[in-house]
């Protein structure tokens, strides 16, 4: 039985052979979007999922309360890894981790290979503990000498790149900081793509205890926060362990204890689960990336958007053909075939349909698979065929089957034999005008929703990319510095040098360039009162010459005098206004200082407020201070004619001068577009899908108005008989998908503004969305509508009615 239904369904597809590759395109479209949009959904949703411990696993987090809002830090202080060890109980496991940038020096005679200085990023000091919490594969060595002095851990990538095998690396010697002697102790397996936890080393934590003085911390000051200085505690659920809830009333306990009347903030910890990490935007990872599980929504909204659309049209054009086989359904009815029978066989002909669509669509998206890197977070390498690939696709198949074959299954199983046989079914009797309107308004209202989150994202953005900032970004080229640690005047000789090229209006060295990821902060005194300003202020520190380099505008005041220590300030709007002052001439003169000591500070200048992170932040109270042991910046403003020749002779004017250092340069407009770039990446996805969407209503339209067409020729032929025009013949037939997409817009715009008023909220600074921009969508609505249908209709017009009043 099921031989001869696929080989009814088979032949009756061949037979509409127009209709059927309309539908295969169109649902082609519509799957292959949905497994791209998999793909990329379920990369974001596995990261750390094949941690054995994921379950169990917490980050201690830190938040302040302020009078003027709450600040969130994902790191610790560096006492509380010991102290929080004496105060938590029931916790199995308490591990700090101390994300850092190392320079790494080795033997010439070790690598062979003329280079024996590198960078090594996202090193880990941690402890033994850290493999108890993370599953690592070793390949050599043993992960306990992590509690030990002077120990080193390589991934097998960073091993290669140090000593060119990772055969060669264990128990080698290198050195940190150019003053750490360390001991290759064992080498791991790479750390999986979907980590916020990748390293390229782990060091002992004990290393970083006893050469604090090198890597610069603190281990008894319980006022410092860095955000990289994070704590990891295992908490399985066991009847032996504490609950989270009990963890974090000791959390609260300890902030009470050693926190209460000290500052400005009433500062507090919890638990943060290691499962939250990768899209809680209010601590960023320690390393790798977060997304907001908003835009991972958002993502699944438009691949489900897109199947519908799909769907839609096979359901239009299915009905729309139901017309056409209700001989056979009459004549498999009179035979004794049953109402399930009927259904069954339109299934059939679905799932086959659907079937060969999907396998066009792996296909498909195998080919545009090297190019979802272009548009989502996902490596190069990433994989299309998975076990949840597979089920999903399954998945889909089933699905689209039931959603686009559902209806003209009752619809055809439902027709009369006599009727049918008379070839008396009408239009009416096959779901009526108001389903297809229904269905027809449900996707153009989903292509304009598409077309409004388009366009008010690429205007964001664009908007953001042409902000002013309140500083000059442009021609302004960045590389770090190694700080002077003997005091002996390498960065005033490199700057001089600098100086003398032409090619260089002006060079500044300093602790960050302006707008950056870099936060500092630190409570303040204002005016003389020795007691703590109640709220934060930001930190930079730079020379003379940072204001000029860097654009910066002043509303008051002057710049600070040239000097190696903490002398003169300046201070931004923000900051005035937030000290209550009337105007920002009434801050100079007057004295600041950082961190509630000496010295005291002399204000010189306000200035105007610029974007010192990305526009998604507010504007926060800064202060800008000259602090030479501070600096680690070297900043330029090159000169419009300047090219490849002068970015090669500030290399070479670098490396006579620290021959032993890593110079990368970066220029800082590139720096700040990478703020924005998922932001950039959802736009691009916009416009994709804004375009496919239409794409996909444009066939829908296109079969539909065929198949009207078809149902009128003999009515358009006595029209044209009885005088009508040309004009008229297209109008009759296109105004009513014109009435559609107007009801379809007056329901895509109040939800496309919501849906888009909520990404905006994530800005500080946001876009006005003008009336225009609705205007252009229900115009290039009705403009695609018009090209489609009047296409289809002008033909029809144009048809000579002799032919369609004589076919019989």
């Amino acid at each position: 039985m099921w031989n001869t239904y696929s080989k009814i369904a088979w032949r009756n597809l061949k037979k509409g052979k127009r209709v059927t590759l309309i539908n295969i395109f169109g649902l082609t479209l519509g799957i292959t979007a949905a497994f791209l949009l998999f793909t990329v959904v379920s990369y974001e949703l596995s990261f750390d999922n094949f941690q054995s411990n994921s379950d169990s696993i917490y980050r201690i987090v830190t938040q302040d309360e302020y009078s003027d809002g709450i600040s969130h830090n994902p790191g610790v202080s560096p006492p509380m890894p010991e102290a929080l060890k004496d105060d938590l109980t029931g916790v199995e496991t308490l591990v700090p981790v101390v994300n850092s940038s190392i320079f790494v020096s080795i033997d010439n005679a070790v690598t062979n290979s003329g280079e024996n200085n590198f960078i090594v990023e996202d090193a880990f000091f941690t402890e033994s503990g850290y493999t108890r919490l993370f599953d690592l594969e070793v390949l050599a060595g043993d992960l306990d000498a992590l509690d030990d002095p002077g120990q080193v851990v390589l991934t097998e990538t960073e091993a290669k790149k140090l000593f060119g095998t990772w055969e060669n690396a264990f128990g080698k010697s290198i050195m940190l900081a150019k003053r750490v002697e360390a001991t290759v102790a064992a080498v791991v397996a790479d750390i999986p793509d979907n980590s916020n936890f990748r390293f390229n080393m782990l060091a002992s934590y004990q290393t970083l205890k006893s050469n604090k003085e090198v890597f610069g911390y603190d281990f008894e000051e319980w006022g410092s926060f860095g955000s990289n200085f994070q704590l990891y505690a295992l908490i399985p659920e066991s009847p032996e362990s504490a609950n989270v809830s009990q963890v974090d009333q000791q959390l609260l306990a300890f902030a009470e204890k050693n926190y209460k009347d000290r500052g400005t903030s009433k500062k507090s910890f919890f638990l943060q689960a290691m499962q939250e990490i990768h899209f809680d935007n209010r601590f960023d990872p320690i390393s790798g990336e977060m997304i907001r599980k908003a835009t991972i929504y958002t993502l699944a909204l438009i691949g489900v958007f897109i199947l519908i659309m799909a769907s839609i049209n096979f359901v239009n054009l299915s009905t729309a053909q139901a017309i056409g086989k209700s001989k056979e359904v009459g004549i498999r009815k009179v035979m004794g075939g049953s109402r399930l029978q009927v259904i069954g066989q339109s299934f059939g002909e679905t799932f086959i349909i659907v079937l060969i669509s999907a396998l066009i669509s792996t296909l498909a998206a195998t080919v545009l698979l090297p190019y979802l890197s272009k548009v989502a977070e996902v490596p190069e390498t990433i994989k299309l065929i998975t076990p949840s690939f597979l089920l999903f696709s399954i998945a889909i198949i089933l699905g689209v089957t039931f959603l686009s074959g559902l209806y003209p299954a009752i619809i055809l199983s439902g027709f009369q034999p006599i009727q049918a046989l008379k070839n008396k079914i009408q239009v009416a009797q096959i779901g009526g005008v108001s389903l297809r309107r229904s269905l027809v308004v449900m996707q153009f209202a989903i292509a304009q929703i598409l077309m409004i989150a388009t366009v008010i994202a690429v205007k964001q953005m664009t908007e953001i990319q042409n902000a002013d900032l309140g500083f000059s970004k442009e021609a302004v080229y960045y590389f770090d510095i190694p700080s002077d640690e003997d005091k002996d005047g390498r960065i005033d000789v490199l700057k001089q040098r600098l100086q003398g090229n032409s090619q260089i209006k002006t060079v500044s060295v300093s602790s960050d360039v302006p707008s950056s990821n870099n936060n500092w902060g630190s409570n303040f005194w204002f005016d003389g009162k020795r007691e703590d300003v109640q709220f934060m202020t930001s930190l930079k520190y730079g020379d003379a010459d940072y204001f000029e380099n860097y654009g910066l505008q002043f509303a008051a005041g002057v710049g600070f005098s040239e000097s190696d220590t903490l002398k003169e300030a300046v201070i931004n709007e923000t900051m005035a206004k937030k000290l209550n002052l009337g105007s920002p001439e009434e801050a100079i003169g007057k004295t600041i200082t950082i961190g509630g000591g000496e010295p005291w500070m002399t204000i010189t200048g306000v200035v105007k407020d610029f974007a010192q992170n990305s526009l998604r932040d507010e504007v926060k109270p800064f202060i800008i201070a000259t602090e030479k042991s501070q600096y680690g910046v070297l900043g330029l403003k090159l000169d419009k004619n300047a090219g490849k020749e002068t970015l090669a002779s500030i290399e070479e004017e670098f490396k006579s001068i620290y021959p032993d250092a890593i110079y990368s340069g970066t220029f800082w407009d590139e720096s700040i577009a990478n703020f924005y770039q998922r932001e950039n990446q959802l736009a691009l996805v916009y416009k994709i899908f804004a375009v496919l969407s239409i794409v996909i209503s444009s066939i829908g339209l296109y079969g539909l108005i065929s198949f009207l067409v078809g149902q009128k020729l003999k009515e358009i032929g006595i029209r044209k008989v009885l005088g009508a025009s040309i004009p008229q013949i297209t109008f009759l037939l296109s105004k009513e998908f014109i009435y559609l997409v107007f009801i379809a817009f007056v329901i895509a715009v109040p939800l496309g503004y919501y849906l888009t008023d909520q990404w905006l909220q994530n800005f500080s600074y946001q876009t006005s969305v003008p009336i225009s921009l609705y205007v252009l969508v229900i115009a290039v609505s009705l403009l695609i509508t018009a090209a489609t249908v009047g296409f289809r209709a002008v033909k029809a017009a144009l048809s000579n009615p002799v032919d369609s009043l004589t076919d019989e």
